[in-house]
C-alpha cells in the first residue's frame, strides 16, 4: 500500500525478547511493535485477561465490535497509559480455541482435580480455584515436549488450524471441544509511543487501516482453515469429545463468580468488566431478535 516506502521487519517469538515478554520489549523500544497476548502481562495489569481472552465471554465478532464501538479501545489506552505503549487497531481477533488435548477423556470438571494442565491467564486461575487443577504455564513452543515427557497431563493452546503445525496430534489421543474457556481471542497491535510519534501521518493512517484489514482477513482464513483442522484431527485418529451443556454451564457459573469477585475488589477491573460484559449481553439480545434460530 505504501509502494515499498514503509517496511516492517519481522522476528519470530523469542528472537529478540523472551517469549511472552513482548509487551516489555515494546515498552523499552527493543522492538517498535508486536503481537502478544495481554494475559501474559497479569503481573502488570489486573485486566490483562479482559483484553485477550474472557472465559465464557465474548465471541470473536463481539470482541471486535466492543473494541471499536463499545469503548474497548479507549479502556485499553487507559490501561497502558503509564507505559510507552499504544494499542493501535486490532492485529488479531481469533476464533474460539479448542478446549484442549489429553490422553484420557476429560468429560467433567471433576476430571481436572489434580490434573497438570497447561494454560494461561484467567482460565488458569479459574481451573485452580474452582476445579482443583494443577495449572502449569509454558510458552507454546515448549508444550509439545512437555506433553511428550509427561511434564503435563493435558493442555490447551489455540484453534484447530493454529494447533496443527505444532504437531499436538502426535502427543494426545483426545481432542476436546468447545472452546468455552476462550470463545474469542483479542490481540491489540502494540506499538511503541516514541516510534509511533515519529511516523508521518500518512503512515499512521495506513498502518491503522491495514492492520484492521489484516485482522479481518486472518479471521476469514482461520475460519476456513479450522474446518480443515478438525478433519485433520479425525484423519489422525484422535477421538473428538464435546463437553455437555451441564459442564459448560458449570464453567460459565464459576467464571462469572471469578470476574464478579475481582470486580468487587478492583474499581478499574470493574470498569472494564462491566463494559465488555454489558456490551456482549446487549449484542446477544439483539442478535437473538435479528437472526433466525
Amino acid at each position: 500500500m505504501s509502494g515499498g516506502r514503509f517496511v516492517i521487519e519481522f522476528f519470530p517469538g523469542g528472537a529478540v525478547a523472551p517469549a511472552t515478554k513482548e509487551f516489555d520489549a515494546v515498552d523499552r523500544g527493543i522492538v517498535e511493535c508486536a503481537q502478544t497476548g495481554m494475559h501474559y502481562n497479569m503481573d502488570k495489569f489486573s485486566v490483562g485477561g479482559l483484553f485477550n481472552i474472557i472465559t465464557a465471554g465474548p465471541t470473536s465478532m463481539e470482541y471486535l465490535t466492543w473494541w471499536y464501538k463499545g469503548g474497548g479501545e479507549e479502556l485499553f489506552q487507559e490501561t497502558v497509559k503509564d507505559y510507552n505503549v499504544l494499542g493501535v487497531s486490532l492485529l488479531t481477533v481469533g476464533r474460539a480455541e479448542m478446549f484442549g488435548y489429553s490422553n484420557k477423556p476429560l468429560t467433567s470438571m471433576a476430571d481436572f482435580k489434580g490434573l497438570k494442565f497447561r494454560t494461561a491467564g484467567d482460565w488458569g486461575e479459574i481451573l485452580t480455584k474452582y476445579f482443583g487443577a494443577s495449572v502449569i504455564f509454558l510458552p507454546g513452543g515448549e508444550v509439545y515436549e512437555a506433553m511428550k515427557r509427561g511434564v503435563i497431563d493435558a493442555f490447551e493452546f489455540s484453534s484447530p488450524s493454529v494447533n496443527i503445525p505444532f504437531g499436538f496430534h502426535e502427543v494426545a489421543k483426545y481432542a476436546i471441544f468447545p472452546g468455552i474457556h476462550a470463545p474469542g481471542v483479542l490481540m491489540p497491535f502494540l506499538v511503541n509511543k516514541d516510534a509511533w510519534g515519529k511516523l508521518p501521518d500518512e503512515f499512521k493512517m495506513l498502518l491503522k487501516e491495514e492492520v484492521l484489514a489484516e485482522c479481518i482477513r486472518n479471521y476469514a482464513i482461520e475460519s476456513a482453515d479450522d474446518t480443515k483442522g478438525v478433519a485433520f484431527l479425525k484423519e489422525k485418529g484422535l477421538t473428538i469429545l464435546y463437553l455437555s451443556e451441564d459442564v459448560q454451564k458449570e464453567i460459565a457459573t464459576a467464571s462469572a463468580d471469578f470476574y464478579n469477585s475481582k470486580a468487587a475488589k478492583d474499581p478499574f477491573f470493574a470498569k472494564v468488566w462491566n463494559s465488555v460484559s454489558q456490551f456482549t449481553k446487549a449484542m446477544r439480545e439483539t442478535d437473538r431478535l435479528q437472526f433466525a434460530r
